[in-house]
């Protein structure tokens, strides 16, 4: 690793704290450099803006559940298999992705809808892979004809309204106090309803 790679990767793990801290909104590029002792503009050599410091920490995140997708999408299972698969992996990088930091419920749900608000090309992304699942689920005759654009994206919804509404009605202050077998499970018996609708 070079010198500015180990930098850069001390300026990240510096946002983390930041972001996880104070919210999105509150962080400042100010901040990031004071808890390393550097001035804000030594950091404009590393990232351009907060936005885009903020934007390949969630590249970061979301690498290794690309990875899994791709790998899924090259599995020979039956394409209701797949899906259950692909949203269970979903779920759990979700609920990994939230325990791995100690944050106040109120800033991850801040995050998550900066997240949602300013990087729509992920949403589009997971809506894409669910849809590709279900096409495939169509021409091997596993899944009767329907629309899979607006049903792979009413799927993606449903998973991420199910966390916010247990997060947003929750009664514990840190994301990870919160019972994630419930959501999970809540989550599987919607998903096999929907697959049960849908199939040949």
């Amino acid at each position: 690793m070079t010198k500015y790679d180990k930098k850069k990767e001390e300026i990240k793990a510096a946002g983390i704290k930041s972001f996880t801290a104070y919210g999105y909104h509150k962080t400042t590029l100010e901040d990031i450099a004071g808890m390393l002792g550097m001035k804000k503009n030594s950091l404009y050599y590393y990232f351009e803006s907060k936005e885009a410091l903020f934007k390949e920490l969630i590249e970061d995140e979301i690498k290794e559940h690309i990875s899994f997708v791709e790998n899924l999408s090259k599995q020979k299972i039956t394409a209701d298999k797949k899906l259950i698969k692909l949203i269970h992996g979903l779920i759990s990088f979700i609920r990994e992705r939230t325990i791995k930091y100690t944050v106040s419920l109120s800033t991850y749900l801040e995050i998550s809808k900066v997240i949602n608000n300013n990087f729509h090309e992920y949403k589009e992304k997971e809506c894409k892979y669910i849809q590709a699942i279900l096409k495939e689920g169509i021409a091997d005759n596993v899944f009767k004809k329907h629309n899979t654009a607006i049903l792979a994206c009413d799927i993606d919804y449903i998973i991420q309204a199910t966390f916010r509404n247990d997060y947003v009605f929750s009664n514990f202050e840190f994301v990870n106090d919160v019972d994630f077998d419930i959501i999970y499970k809540r989550i599987d018996r919607l998903l096999k309803y929907v697959i049960n609708g849908i199939k040949n």
